[in-house]
Formats: structure tokens, C-alpha cells, sequence
């Protein structure tokens, strides 16, 4: 294999200069403060303070007993 083939990774590093961790990772932080501000807005909104969750199981289906014998034949 010649050197052309190969990709040196110093090449490969700086053909992406701008588009490393530090933009990436301000875009997601400033992204999940953003959502963070509409999840605040979204509970104010509808007052998430008062509401209630009420959970109701199921109820329990009685079994029918076959009515007693009484011995006749």
C-alpha cells in the first residue's frame, strides 16, 4: 500500500476545524437550556403544580359459586 492510499490523521483532523466539541457541545447546551425554558413555560401554562394523578386499579371480578346441591335425585 502507498502513501497516497493512506489518510493521515492530521489531515483528517484539521479538514474539520470549527466543528469540534466545543461548538457541538455549546449547540446541545444552548438547545436543552431552550427546552428546559419551554418545559417551565409548558408547566406554568397549565399549572402542573396543582394537578393530581390518580390511579384506580382494576377491580377484581367475583367468581360465581354453582348454587348448592340439595341432595335430591
Amino acid at each position: 500500500m502507498n502513501d497516497s492510499a493512506r489518510t493521515s490523521i492530521r489531515t483528517y483532523r484539521d479538514s474539520f476545524q470549527g466543528i469540534g466539541c466545543r461548538t457541538g457541545c455549546m449547540i446541545h447546551l444552548a438547545l436543552m437550556g431552550l427546552l428546559a425554558v419551554a418545559a417551565l413555560a409548558w408547566a406554568i401554562k397549565i399549572r402542573a403544580w396543582e394537578l393530581s394523578v390518580t390511579f384506580e386499579m382494576p377491580a377484581e371480578k367475583k367468581v360465581e359459586e354453582p348454587p348448592p346441591e340439595t341432595g335430591k335425585k
